[in-house]
């Protein structure tokens, strides 16, 4: 293993895919990295920490108006006094004295940064979870602050997904190691979180002020953290850190949220391959973009009688010795690949095949005069091959020779045949534009089929993501291991229910969601132990509002049977049973109680824990259903063994719900993604086609050609 000019480990005898840079003898596989290449490494994970701090220097000041904003609007809706008072003077405090929490926030950044930097790259283990026999002597205080900035965390982690899984990637590369998981990335949102939250302690000495923003760390309220990890991943693209060429095209190719630099970036790296395999070692330059003149004269002279054969390779390898240019050779192999790729690919039919074959002179020609058609993907007659084979493998070959699709993809190819001199590529523009209109007014039609599917999709993602927010709200609260058996039950079976229509509906109206969440809270409140007097005259007195709100919502969701009647008994003695305690504890007693009620709750909460199915860890087959782009054609294997194709017509903004057509548009039917990605891992659907068809060729006749080199140098 050895390394090139863009840090990345590269083997012996190959050029890295990035920089391109040659590598030349090879280090052995027990030699450490050279000093300088350690401080190189460490230089730019040093640069990353500024960018990620110019980054939320330039947020934070939206990001504490939002915040006091919130902190006012909750002093105005809490039903406890007490809470609203202390809320209304920090929203204030933050309004008028918003710059030394910046410094506090900067400064504790910046140290939670370069001390999870330092973990990263000496390999330093992280601190052991607290062991079952500690738990028991944890505050409260500190175990409600660690599951909700758990909770808020997980909310950064799943909508920042494909950053974060882009940024482990990268640093990953940058420290030579296999896989980076987002617990090792110091960028996780978790540092940003807790350095924010530590930044307030000290803002706000009121410990009783601590866990008061905690609810309010959300992606609506904090810092956006997609700019922050998008300028992180385009650094370290900066640096020539990129994914494995192949990986990075389908990444950028599938993924609209990722900048234009990050998709530039990965073009780059194909066209500076390109630009390594067309160079001569002759002083046959290519600056020019053009081609041997005597190849360009005789390519009008031939003519491809046999379409659906490589006539490129047969040119070739009917060439004389020495009659044709580095150029032209790398050319004509170029092409013969891509044509090789259509003419071997199993899916699209005969008919098509002779088709795109008949253009094997005409692009060899346009790649001669204009070699922008390997440099740039949005070259006409990369674009034409790329649109014909997507198209021909949908085509339904019962409507025949006929069919208005055939007839216009064949219109475009005997336009393109019969090219009679003029601007090169203008022909297939041409066709291409025609093929494109042709296919966008078929897609145009058969919207209006979809408009009812797309409709209950979009409503059946919303209230699947409201269930799920539910179920975390609840299971953030249960997790703690203090919540009364039968009320766990109760939250678990009804209140998510309660919440679900919360969630759904917070768009329209926010403050359903808030009073659903504090009902909640209040409820778990009144069960929880009450050690003096004064805590127990609280209860009593907010116990009627309690209960009121919690009656109301459970006949929103029309729970009326014998199970409520049971619930609400259970709790009345409960609550009875909170009152009737001594009324004068000891401050002994009272330890003893609390010591109790949390060794409990620690035992509780390890059951729980180790009763809880573990999360499905993402595989490649969830990888390959989240790069699904509208338009690929997918085959399906039924239980009988028969083969369904169908278009991607719709993918929900969330990437959660699967909209499918078969090739005549009868039909459609919808898929969620995780029974999509179960169906790839048992193997009874496959993707026929997608977008970049020439590229992935031309990545294949690269790879093919290094192995070969590598082959050649052994």
């Amino acid at each position: 293993m050895t390394f090139c000019g863009c840090l990345l480990p590269t083997d012996a005898r190959t050029a890295c895919r990035n920089c391109m840079t040659m590598i030349s003898p090879p280090v052995p596989n027990n030699t450490t990295p050279a000093p300088a290449f350690r401080r190189r490494r460490s230089d730019v994970l040093q640069q990353l920490t500024g960018i990620a701090l110019k980054q939320v220097d330039a947020q934070f000041a939206d990001f504490s108006a939002r915040l006091s904003a919130a902190l006012l609007e909750y002093s105005d809706s809490s039903g406890d006094a007490r809470q609203a008072n202390l809320s209304f003077n920090l929203g204030n405090l933050l309004k008028n004295h918003g710059y030394p929490f910046l410094l506090l926030a900067n400064e504790g950044l910046e140290k939670a940064l370069r001390h999870e930097i330092e973990l990263l790259e000496h390999g330093a283990a992280r601190p052991a979870s607290r062991r079952a026999s500690d738990l028991a002597l944890v505050p409260f205080a500190e175990m409600d602050n660690k599951v909700l900035m758990g909770s808020s965390a997980r909310l950064f982690d799943i909508e920042q997904a494909d950053q974060l899984a882009a940024l482990n990637s990268r640093l990953a590369c940058l420290l030579q190691r296999d896989t980076l998981s987002v617990a090792q990335n110091p960028f996780r949102p978790e540092v940003f979180l807790s350095a924010i939250h530590a930044a307030w302690c000290v803002f706000t000495p009121d410990a009783e002020a601590h866990p008061l923003i905690l609810p309010l760390l959300r992606p609506a309220i904090f810092l956006a953290l997609g700019p922050v990890l998008q300028a992180l991943n385009d650094d370290l693209i900066a640096h020539g850190i990129l994914p494995e060429l192949v990986s990075a095209y389908r990444i950028c190719k599938s993924s609209g949220n990722l900048s234009a630099a990050t998709r530039e970036a990965s073009q780059q790296a194909l066209r500076e391959q390109l630009r390594q395999r067309f160079e001569t070692t002759s002083g046959d330059s290519v600056a020019s973009g053009r081609g041997g003149s005597g190849l360009l004269g005789q390519v009008d002279t031939l003519q491809v009688n046999s379409p659906a054969i490589n006539q490129l390779a047969r040119l070739r390898s009917g060439m004389a010795p020495g009659s044709l240019s580095r150029v032209d050779e790398t050319t004509i192999d170029l092409l013969s690949q891509v044509f090789d790729a259509v003419f071997g690919d199993p899916h699209i039919p005969q008919e098509i095949k002779e088709l795109i074959g008949f253009l094997q002179m005409p692009v060899l020609k346009a790649a001669l005069v204009d070699q922008e058609f390997f440099y740039s993907d949005a070259h006409p007659a990369r674009k034409l091959i790329d649109l014909l084979a997507r198209a021909g493998i949908g085509w339904d070959r019962s409507k025949g020779t006929d069919d208005p699709l055939y007839r216009t993809m064949k219109q475009g190819v005997d336009r393109v045949r019969n090219d009679d001199g003029g601007e090169p590529g203008q022909h297939f523009a041409v066709a291409l534009g025609e093929l494109e209109s042709y296919i966008h007014t078929e897609e145009k039609a058969a919207a209006s089929a979809l408009e009812a599917p797309i409709t209950k999709a979009l409503q059946a993602e919303k209230i699947r993501m409201a269930g799920r927010s539910a179920r975390d709200d609840v299971a953030v609260r249960i997790r703690t291991g203090e919540v009364t058996a039968f009320v766990e039950a109760f939250l678990e079976s009804r209140w998510v229910t309660v919440l679900t229509l919360a969630h759904s509906i917070r768009d329209e109206n926010p403050d359903v969601l808030t009073n659903a969440i504090r009902t909640m809270d209040d409820l778990l409140w009144s069960i929880k132990p009450k050690l003096i007097p004064e805590q127990r005259r609280e209860l009593i007195a907010r116990l009627p509002m309690i209960l009121a709100m919690l009656n109301k919502w459970l006949t929103v969701i029309k729970w009326d049977d014998a199970d409520r009647l049971r619930f609400f008994a259970d709790l009345a003695e409960c609550h009875a049973s909170i009152v009737r305690a001594p009324i004068d504890l000891s401050p002994e007693r009272q330890v003893e109680i609390a010591v109790e009620v949390a060794r409990k709750a620690a035992e509780h909460r390890l059951d729980l824990e180790a009763r809880a199915a573990p999360e499905p860890v993402p595989d490649q087959f969830v990888a390959t259903v989240d790069q699904l782009q509208r338009g690929a054609w997918l085959a399906f294997v039924s239980e009988s063994g028969e083969t369904r194709k169908v278009r991607l017509a719709w993918v929900s903004p969330l990437h959660t719900l699967y909209i499918f057509t078969n090739d005549r548009r009868e039909e459609a039917f919808s898929m969620p993604a995780d029974v999509l990605a179960h169906q790839f891992r048992e193997a009874r659907v496959s993707v026929l086609a997608q977008d970049g068809m020439v590229e992935r060729a031309l990545v294949r006749a690269l790879d093919q050609s290094d192995q070969t080199m590598a082959e050649d140098s052994a």
